[in-house]
């Protein structure tokens, strides 16, 4: 017979390995906001330049766009306690981010000849889509919808190319930054 602090450390055991081997995914809903908002108003950006209602000195802003999402990650994951134990699935999905934002960034940075003007941000879209629809997989019908959302806002760039930064800005601020603030009303409702 099993004494009761050794049934406990098994149970404790069984506990552990059930956290770590969740087949749904929880993502914070404020990083997709965050990024959603920074990348819909680079490709906002791009159009306006493009278009000619802004001047290319305008250019400058888009640092301080990605600038803001780099800092507001940094300073969340370590609020959040990034370094800390996850599940199975969760790292499985930095992973999946990680690789498709590098991805991304080594197109970007080598195809920069083949990729010019919205062909490069749709790259961005494709991405982010990748990562929706990751979390899709695992269950969340909302990340799936901010996915189709964003394949649509490319499709909607290319049958309208003299509107392709505005349609792949809507698919961010819509798709991505949307989902998250869904997410987070989500969780707001769940707490309560």
């Amino acid at each position: 017979m099993i004494e009761h602090s050794e049934a406990q450390e098994h149970l404790a055991m069984v506990d552990r390995i059930v956290d770590r081997s969740s087949t749904r995914l929880q993502v914070g809903g404020e990083y997709f906001i965050v990024w959603g908002i920074a990348s819909g108003l680079v490709m906002l950006l791009a159009q306006l330049i493009s278009t000619g209602a802004l001047p290319v000195a305008a250019m400058w802003a888009w640092p301080l766009f990605i600038g803001s999402g780099v800092v507001f990650s940094i300073w969340r994951g370590r609020s959040y306690g990034l370094g800390g134990r996850h599940s199975l699935l969760e790292v499985e999905f930095l992973n999946v981010l990680r690789v498709a934002l590098m991805v991304a960034f080594l197109v970007e940075l080598v195809g920069f000849h083949i990729f010019t003007d919205a062909a490069a941000l749709a790259i961005w879209s494709v991405a982010s889509s990748i990562v929706l629809f990751f979390i899709g997989m695992h269950g969340n019908q909302r990340a799936r919808l901010g996915g189709i959302i964003l394949i649509a806002s490319i499709a909607a760039a290319n049958f309208f190319p003299a509107f392709a930064g505005y349609a792949l800005a809507g698919g961010m601020f819509i798709g991505y930054a949307g989902f998250g603030c869904v997410e987070m009303l989500a969780a707001s409702r769940a707490r309560d």
